[in-house]
């Protein structure tokens, strides 16, 4: 059973990784030979830097991912409307390579440096900027490097979020098993007490020899005294029967058991990259980071979901040119509502979209040299 779920993972990871498709837009920067990865047996890794970047201050945030094709990658990004640069490496169908290559300490932080080289190199970032958020996602095989990343308290520290799709295994052996998910777990209680963000999602796929994304997750809420809460909702991952949400701990899961529906978690991290940016500027009680940019404000609009007609609120500390652009999913520009010099204070933007069909909309407001965005929902 084991080795059939992994041989149709591989084959389907595969089939991903070969097709150029998604919707981000923007320059990419290809790391591969930089670090000597092995391109001939389908290692690559990527920089990737969204159109609508804007570069602000002295600090970037920067979306660490761990295991995919590149523009599933870009996607989780460019979806998210998320103004953060991505980093993507792709080390093979399994976990032991992500494992191992990951083992070496000095392996994450000589990548971060990189990064930062190859940025200001091209003049992307200023020579001193710093991360401000550095959240790391994963799909499936990737957690095993994860895993090894969050082992040194050095780079835990500096870690804001933590994403992962359908991917948290561990061995079947009690006390492996407890080694195996003691950072997982460190992080999560971190979560709940939101000093950390930590978003996993996982599927009803079985396994044998080795826990499943199920366990694991079971292994998390009881570490933490914690419960699921039945639910049935529909949504781009499929059907979502349970979830958790305690503090900035945030389960849910899937129903579905084929590699297909295990790709979908994939196809749908931009949901938890949104989410966790939209948690970071607009909620309070994380210790690591500011609640908004500069003084800048983008308050949750209202109603949402609507029907015609919402109203956002927002602050601006100074008077500024504000420009508002609404993207539809796929990142098409369909609305600037706002182009305008205004003045310091609050003001409140009536969004009239009975032009548009019913779908999921991102709200960006760009202040100077702030970027908030907000999600929003027209039902009609």
């Amino acid at each position: 059973m084991r080795n059939f779920i992994a041989i149709v993972f591989a084959f389907l990871i595969f089939l991903s990784c070969s097709h150029s498709q998604g919707v981000g837009k923007g320059q990419r920067i290809d790391m591969t030979d930089i670090l000597h990865l092995d391109r001939n047996g389908g290692q690559f890794a990527q920089i990737f830097i969204p159109d609508y970047y804007v570069q602000s201050g002295q600090t970037y945030d920067l979306v660490f991912h761990l295991h995919s094709a590149s523009w599933a990658a870009e996607d989780e990004v460019y979806k998210a409307k998320a103004n953060a640069i991505l980093f993507n490496i792709h080390l093979g169908a399994f976990s032991s390579p992500y494992q191992s290559y990951f083992s070496q300490t000095d392996r994450f932080r000589a990548i971060l440096d990189q990064i930062k080289s190859e940025l200001i190199q091209r003049r992307i970032l200023p020579d001193s900027a710093k991360v401000r958020y550095l959240i790391l996602t994963s799909f499936s095989a990737g957690y095993a490097g994860v895993r090894e990343i969050i082992k040194s308290d050095k780079y835990y520290q500096v870690i804001t979020a933590l994403h992962l799709a359908d991917g948290l295994h561990s061995n079947s052996d009690p006390t492996t098993m407890d080694y195996q998910m003691k950072d997982f777990v460190r992080f999560a209680r971190d979560a709940v007490n939101k000093k950390k963000i930590f978003r996993l999602t996982h599927s009803s796929i079985p396994t044998s020899g080795y826990k499943s994304t199920t366990e694991t997750a079971n292994y998390l809420l009881q570490k933490l005294g914690l419960t699921r809460n039945s639910v049935n909702i529909q949504d781009e991952i499929g059907t979502m029967y349970s979830r958790c949400d305690s503090g900035y701990f945030h389960l849910r899961g899937y129903l579905g058991d084929t590699a297909h529906d295990h790709l979908k978690h994939l196809y749908a991290m931009h949901q938890m990259l949104h989410a966790t940016f939209d948690q970071l500027l607009n909620a309070t009680g994380m210790e690591s980071g500011v609640i908004n940019a500069d003084g800048f404000r983008l308050m949750p609009n209202y109603p949402n979901p609507f029907n015609g007609q919402t109203t956002i609120r927002y602050y601006l500390p100074q008077k500024v040119h504000v420009l508002f652009r609404v993207f539809n999913m796929l990142g098409n520009l369909v609305a600037i509502p706002v182009n305008a010099v205004q003045q310091k204070g609050w003001h409140a933007l009536h969004f009239t979209a009975s032009n548009l069909p019913s779908g999921t909309y991102f709200v960006t407001m760009k202040s100077g040299e702030a970027i908030l965005s907000r999600r929003i929902v027209l039902v009609k």
